[in-house]
């Protein structure tokens, strides 16, 4: 939350160790961040200031990290810039805290919920759980505003000392069409009651009410808020109904990241992040944009805080390389200090997070997907419950002389494919009773006992083999998917409609390959994809 860290400007002039290289990259990165199409070369140099050899080489650069790709209309962010976020994710165990109770508030109140920190004077929302409505404020994960112009930003500009907060009110341009003083009551007034609330300040038509999540020494980490639709929600709701929920909901975060006995429940630690490289090195690649974004992507759950030295070690780099790297990244941002450590900062959220609303998993499946046909000679698919119908979502097919008729958005009974019944198994008591009826023998309460007894097997052994159920000469086995989180949101497959394939290899040889991709698939699903 230091509101006084110098411009990359100064710093460059200040530091004789900033690498200015890493600087203009993590600047053509952002400027990929904030387009909504592709952009030439062109284009780049000019938004970026450089020259357009200089941008091609960033953007070669790029692309061999597997960050940006190349079409005929120039280059755009592709799905392995995700990185770069999850690992100010990964490393923070307050979104991950936070998440549940945030779900916990939407189902009470049915309007949507979000976390929110303080960095550089403007909010970040870091965890957010939407309502199901169809009009909803245009914010996701990674969105950043102005603090003064929100319920969350007041609360957490509370937690600034008098003189922080008399630097920062300075910098509120008239232009914004907020007053200093306004601003500075709202959040004395935050203060005093520990609670805030905006009436469609920034956004026309959007109530939004926060309360602080303070740590063990009562200073303001973070916000969680609620934010709701004007004509849904009057401002004496979120007051009187509103406030005591966030307050419970900050109380239970708190409690998970804090216990009052004993240390705070691990985290999973989710396998590496790293991104396969589509090409192979350019001869003009550059080196320092490389290094910077190692850093950068260096953080995890098991390496929340780093010091040079294990920095140095992680990204296989010299000590006096590590220490510039790390006082540039700092210097513009994205690198927080924390005793002799560093942590990642929400900024990050900025370099590639904007395309996580723009993705479905289809499109971060396919890479994966076609890998693992290659591995398995088999077609794969991901698919998901549809009612009592499993919905294809990403399918890559296997050469054959025959065709199945399956592709993205088919749909097929459930309870007939080895995905289908994973998903099925997971479900509440009493689903199997609402399958459709059809001519074949599960019809029968004899046939729903055995498919009950099937899915009470898959549910235990986290896998499902089916053999010719779907259609004659057509075996599939399958596995769950889960987020980080753990939740099962999918399940993938492999299949073969070939009936010469023993029933030992499916489950020999498919099977362990599916659990890998599986484990591969955790980061990739991660919260927001649109399946």
């Amino acid at each position: 939350m230091n509101s006084s860290m110098p411009s990359a400007a100064e710093a460059a002039v200040k530091d004789p160790d900033h690498v200015d290289s890493l600087e203009r990259g993590l600047s053509v990165l952002g400027a990929f961040s904030m387009q909504e199409g592709a952009l030439s070369v062109a284009d780049l140099a000019a938004r970026v200031g450089i020259t357009r050899t200089a941008a091609r080489r960033f953007a070669l650069t790029l692309e061999y990290l597997g960050y940006a790709h190349q079409s005929a209309e120039g280059y755009s962010l592709a799905p392995g810039v995700l990185e770069i976020g999850d690992a100010y994710l990964r490393s923070n165990p307050l979104p991950d805290a936070a998440h549940p109770h945030l779900e916990e508030l939407v189902r009470l109140v049915g309007e949507t919920a979000s976390l929110t920190v303080l960095h550089k004077r403007r909010v970040y929302y870091t965890a957010r759980v939407a309502a199901d409505r169809i009009i909803t404020a245009n914010i996701t994960l990674g969105t950043n505003v102005p603090a003064y112009s929100t319920a969350t930003g007041r609360v957490l500009l509370g937690g600034l000392d008098p003189d922080e907060l008399e630097d920062y009110l300075s910098t509120i341009e008239a232009a914004s069409g907020f007053d200093p003083d306004y601003v500075r009551a709202r959040i004395v007034e935050a203060r005093e009651q520990g609670w805030a609330v905006a009436d469609q300040e920034m956004t026309t038509g959007i109530r939004s009410v926060a309360v602080p999540l303070r740590n063990p020494e009562q200073r303001i980490i973070a916000a969680l808020n609620i934010s709701a639709h004007a004509t849904r929600v009057h401002t004496a709701v979120l007051e009187t109904d509103f406030v005591p929920l966030l307050q419970s909901a900050a109380q239970h975060t708190a409690d998970t990241l804090w216990p009052s006995a004993g240390l705070a429940p691990g985290r999973p630690t989710m396998p590496p992040a790293h991104v396969a490289r589509p090409i192979a090195r350019p001869t003009d690649a550059i080196q320092s944009v490389e290094r910077g974004l190692c850093i950068l992507t260096a953080f995890d759950e098991g390496h929340p805080t780093m010091n040079l030295a294990q920095i140095s070690e992680r990204c296989r780099l010299p000590r006096s390389a590590a220490r510039r790297f790390v006082r540039t990244l700092a210097s513009l941002g994205y690198l927080e200090p924390q005793g002799r450590s560093f942590v990642p900062t929400p900024q990050l959220l900025e370099l590639g997070y904007s395309l996580l609303p723009k993705l479905s998993l289809a499109d971060v499946a396919k890479p994966r997907l076609e890998a693992l046909a290659r591995k398995l000679g088999a077609s794969v698919s991901i698919g998901v419950l549809d009612g009592k119908d499993l919905r294809y979502v990403a399918r890559v097919s296997a050469p054959s002389p025959l065709t199945v008729n399956i592709r993205a958005g088919s749909r097929v009974p459930a309870h007939r494919t080895a995905m289908g019944q994973v998903l099925l198994s997971l479900q509440p008591p009493g689903t199997l009773q609402d399958l459709p009826r059809s001519s074949g023998g599960d019809n029968t309460s004899g046939g729903l006992a055995e498919l009950a007894d099937t899915l009470a097997l898959v549910r235990e052994q986290d896998w499902s083999y089916v053999d010719q159920l779907l259609e004659v000469g057509i075996r599939a086995v399958a596995v769950p998917l889960r987020n980080r989180r753990g939740e099962v949101v999918a399940a993938l497959s492999a299949s073969l409609h070939d009936a010469s394939t023993p029933d030992q290899d499916m489950t020999n040889t498919f099977l362990p390959a599916l659990r890998t991709a599986a484990d591969d698939f955790v980061m990739d699903l991660r919260d927001g994809l649109d399946i």
